[in-house]
C-alpha cells in the first residue's frame, strides 16, 4: 500500500472518506493522493450553467481542493505526505486511469445514503469503480471513523478468491491492526454442508492470522441482509467482498450485491476485484 488514492466531489461523504483516508495513511507511513475530477456533462440540464467555461470549472475546484488541502493540513500537520489532482473527465474512468498508470495501492471513496431507486439502478461513483481496478478499493460509509480494525468479515462464497493486490493489502491490514478474519458464508441452498476448501490458498497466504470460518443458515434472496446482520451482531469493524467480473450474468447479479452491500453497510467495505 505505498500510494492511497482519495477521490473527493468535494461532498461531506466524500470529506469523511478523506479523512479516513489520511487516517489510514499516517498509519501506514503511505502518501495520500486527493483526486477531484471535473464532469462536463454534454448535453446542459438544470445544474449545468452554459455562461461558465471550462477555465470558471477550473478555478472553482482549484479553489475548492485548496480549502481541501488546507483542512488537512490543519487536522494532521507534517504527519500526512498529500498532494492534489484536478483531472476532467467522469470520476469512475479518471481513477481507473491513475490505477491503470501504476503506483496506487488502495483506493479509498465515500458514500451516501440515497433513494433506493438510485442506490440499486445507478449507484454511486464508488460501486461503479468497485471490482474495475486491479487494486482494492475501501468504500466509507458517511458516518464511519478510521479506529483498530479488531475484527474483519469476509464475505466469501465457494469461488476461488483472487490472491493478487487486494489479498496482500487485507494482510496489511489484518497484521498492522492484528485482526481477527472471520470468513462468512450465506449458504445459497438448504442441502450443500459448508465447504470451504475455496479458502484454501488465502488461509496459506494468511498464515499468522487468526482466522474462523462461519457458515449461515440458509437464506432465500437474503445474502446481503444475512451478511450485514452478521456484522452487526458481531461488531466486524470491516467488510470485505470480491467483486467479479468475468461474464455478463455479474452485471444482473454481483454488481447488484456489491450496490446493496456498500449501501446498506455501517462500516467500511473493502471490494477485492479478481482482476490482474
Amino acid at each position: 500500500m505505498k500510494t492511497i488514492l482519495a477521490a473527493t466531489d468535494f461532498t461531506a461523504a466524500s470529506w469523511n472518506a478523506l479523512r479516513f483516508a489520511a487516517d489510514m495513511a499516517i498509519d501506514f507511513k503511505t502518501e495520500l493522493i486527493v483526486l477531484h475530477a471535473t464532469h462536463i456533462p454534454v448535453v446542459s440540464d438544470v445544474y449545468f450553467d452554459l455562461r461558465k467555461s471550462m477555465e470558471d470549472w477550473k478555478q472553482e475546484d482549484e479553489l475548492e481542493m485548496a480549502k481541501v488541502l488546507d483542512k488537512l493540513q490543519k487536522k494532521y500537520g507534517p504527519d500526512l505526505k498529500v498532494k492534489s489532482l484536478l483531472k476532467i473527465g467522469y470520476g469512475a474512468d479518471v481513477i481507473r486511469d491513475m490505477v491503470k498508470r501504476g503506483g496506487i495501492g488502495l483506493v479509498v471513496m465515500g458514500i451516501a445514503q440515497t433513494e433506493k431507486f438510485n442506490e440499486i439502478v445507478f449507484g454511486s461513483t464508488s460501486t461503479d469503480v468497485a471490482g474495475t481496478v486491479s487494486c482494492p478499493v475501501l468504500i466509507v460509509p458517511e458516518n464511519a471513523t478510521y479506529k483498530q480494525w479488531k475484527s474483519i468479515a469476509f464475505a466469501f462464497d465457494q469461488k476461488h478468491i483472487p490472491m493478487g493486490k487486494g489479498i496482500q493489502t487485507l494482510k496489511e491490514i489484518l497484521l498492522a491492526h492484528q485482526s481477527k478474519l472471520n470468513f462468512v458464508n450465506v449458504m445459497d441452498t438448504p442441502f450443500i454442508e459448508g465447504d470451504d476448501s475455496s479458502l484454501k490458498p488465502i488461509m496459506k497466504e494468511l498464515k499468522g492470522v487468526e482466522l474462523k470460518t462461519h457458515f449461515l443458515p440458509y437464506h432465500t434472496n437474503m445474502m446481503e441482509e444475512a451478511i450485514q446482520d452478521w456484522v452487526r451482531r458481531h461488531k466486524a469493524s470491516m467488510l470485505v467482498t470480491v467483486a467479479r467480473k468475468h461474464n455478463v450474468l455479474w452485471r444482473m447479479f454481483n454488481e447488484r450485491s456489491t450496490k446493496k452491500l456498500a449501501f446498506s453497510s455501517k462500516v467500511p467495505v473493502l471490494v477485492l476485484s479478481d482482476m490482474k
